[in-house]
């Protein structure tokens, strides 16, 4: 069909069709004129009052009006964009996509990020209802924002998620979900296990093809594509990511935009060492060895130490710890202010529109240059205003108020604005305002630098035995609180690292000593994470296929700073091929390399 049929049949049908059979329309449309694949349907786009429904752990669907007639509800996408304003927004309505779903992501950022017609892509997770215990009766459907405030629509209209929720169903949300949010993960990417279920694991063409290629192909898009086009046109608009939650391995892709904020409640953990498997091709093995380089912080100095830290011991970083490394890139507090921002940028002019000055006139017989943007020095910088002025402070150094802490503060005291009276400053703004932001992360990472640089996964281990050792001699003894509590942790890190998959420990350690080389790029690094990572999953009797051969999981429950919904805490398991780090030979790690 073409163009003028399609646009002459939606117009006829727009008045009688439901908004989810418009959004369907719409999907057909885009296909038809784009040549989009049709992973692109499994990420839907949303309109107001459109009805998702959440499946619970049963994989049963938890629709309250299910035995009505009549209701048009579409079931559990991995996720969904909906319009809002001048932006668009991406609610991450699972921690797992599934891989045509990462395909189909991928696919839509980057048809968004080249559209000049908004200003911006918000991805998060659905964190509206991360203080009503899950309790959804507030809200017209689970993709809440501020446009839905004062317009509850009666059960009539068929909104599933209106306000009148029996209390049975109420308890039945409560139940399958938990206290606080919906989700106790942001995002881990995808479901190991579900790949080791369809035996995907067993065929490297299709791996590579439909989950590797896809999770490197959602990472290019969200840092902004300029070689993978769609249109031939390169990403225009920033990503704007706000991960109310922990984000966990190739869950990462998700944070690899223009701006991260980082809430209360932020965090990133590798947990895939636990699963038998290595970095997933999301660049971390380059990313990591940089840490703090970007916003040259303080952390550089420490930045590779940072990054075995991270990678090899399981260690939580929380929202300060990220911000102090450039993992995020502003510390935001609170989630609610989303809605602050989905505001803001709902108003705010399109990319095209952000001009200040005229497009230059051509005169007949002169050719113009299409090429020279004359307003391209203020595009994106309304956005970028907005983010700072909602953000605590930011990744460089600078609070709300654009003030760059480390240049700006009193030199004595280090509390105070140079040339500001410390009278008019309340004593709770100097700690937030003013204060230096202090991350145990890269606190850790100082202590620890000497032993995690050791050359070999077996040094890292024996140097923080021998400190763990320590505990011994200054426990009890006055004055030496200090160096018990770095023996304690120096024994915490040596029993995480224990519990992971030599195999697993010695080919990431592996990846980020060649991450760190001058000469790699985030690409390269991609390309030899998707190599390892394969034939990790593939190897046979390897430390994957008896992960998920056991149904042992990797101890989610009991993280720091998230609110899980799972009751009990799910086993680690134990069984490697290996006993320990000393058993994998060097032959045995460049084998899973060798080629990349």
């Amino acid at each position: 069909m073409s163009m003028d049929a399609y646009r002459k049949a939606a117009s006829r049908l727009s008045p009688k069709l439901s908004p989810s059979a418009l959004a369907q329309l719409g999907n057909s449309m885009e296909q038809a004129l784009t040549g989009a694949p049709s992973s692109v349907y499994s990420i839907p786009e949303s309109v107001r009052f459109d009805p998702f429904v959440l499946t619970n752990k049963s994989g049963t669907s938890s629709h309250p009006f299910e035995e009505e007639t009549g209701t048009n509800v579409r079931s559990n996408p991995g996720a969904v964009i909906r319009s809002i304003g001048n932006s668009r927004r991406v609610f991450l309505l699972n921690s797992s996509l599934s891989p045509v779903e990462l395909d189909g992501l991928s696919y839509r950022i980057r048809a968004l990020a080249s559209n000049d017609a908004i200003n911006s892509i918000v991805v998060a997770n659905p964190l509206e209802d991360a203080a009503s215990n899950c309790d959804m009766s507030e809200n017209t459907t689970c993709l809440s924002s501020f446009m839905e405030e004062g317009e509850s629509p009666s059960r009539s209209v068929g909104a599933p998620w209106g306000k009148h929720l029996s209390d049975s169903m109420k308890t039945l949300l409560h139940e399958n979900y938990g206290e606080g949010l919906a989700m106790p993960i942001v995002s881990s990417g995808y479901d190991a296990r579900s790949i080791y279920d369809a035996g995907m694991h067993k065929h490297l063409d299709q791996l590579e093809r439909e989950l590797m290629v896809p999770l490197i192909s959602l990472s290019k898009a969200v840092r902004g594509s300029y070689d993978e086009t769609i249109n031939s046109s390169p990403s225009k608009v920033p990503l704007i990511t706000i991960p109310h939650g922990l984000t966990a391995d190739a869950g990462y892709s998700l944070l690899l935009g223009s701006y991260v904020l980082a809430t209360h409640s932020t965090s990133l953990k590798i947990l895939n060492p636990l699963r038998g498997l290595a970095f997933d091709p999301v660049g971390l093995s380059y990313l990591l060895p940089r840490l703090g380089w970007e916003f040259s912080q303080t952390s550089r100095e420490y930045s590779k130490a940072c990054g075995v830290l991270l990678a090899l011991t399981g260690y939580e970083t929380n929202a300060e710890d990220m911000v102090a490394t450039g993992l995020a890139t502003h510390y935001i507090g609170s989630p609610y202010k989303l809605n602050i921002l989905e505001r803001g940028l709902s108003e705010l002019n399109s990319f095209a529109g952000q001009a200040l000055r005229a497009k230059p006139k051509t005169l007949h017989g002169h050719q113009h240059n299409d090429a020279y943007d004359v307003n391209g020095d203020f595009r994106n910088v309304a956005v970028g205003n907005l983010i700072q002025h909602i953000s605590e402070y930011d990744a460089a150094g600078a609070d709300e108020y654009g003030c760059y802490l480390r240049d700006d503060l009193d030199e004595e005291t280090g509390l105070f604005l140079k040339d500001k009276d410390p009278s008019i400053t309340l004593p709770e703004e100097r700690i937030q305002m003013y204060g230096e932001v202090f991350s145990a992360f890269v606190s850790w990472g100082a202590t620890f630098q000497e032993a995690l640089l050791e050359p070999t996964v077996e040094g890292i281990i024996a140097r923080l035995e021998e400190i763990a050792a320590t505990k011994a001699e200054f426990e009890g003894k006055s004055g030496c609180e200090e160096d018990v509590m770095v023996a304690e942790q120096a024994e915490y890190l040596v029993s995480n690292m224990k519990q992971r998959s030599p195999l697993a420990l010695r080919t990431m350690h592996r990846l980020l000593q060649k991450g760190s080389e001058e000469n790699e790029t985030l690409e390269t690094c991609m390309e030899r994470e998707k190599t390892s990572q394969m034939r990790l999953f593939a190897k046979e009797d390897g430390d994957f296929v008896r992960w998920a051969e056991s149904g042992k999981g990797v101890g989610l429950v009991g993280m720091k700073g998230v609110a899980s919904p799972i009751k009990e805490k799910e086993d680690i398991f134990s069984n490697w091929n290996h006993a320990s780090v000393k058993e994998v030979t060097n032959d045995e790690v460049e084998e899973l390399l060798s080629g990349a």
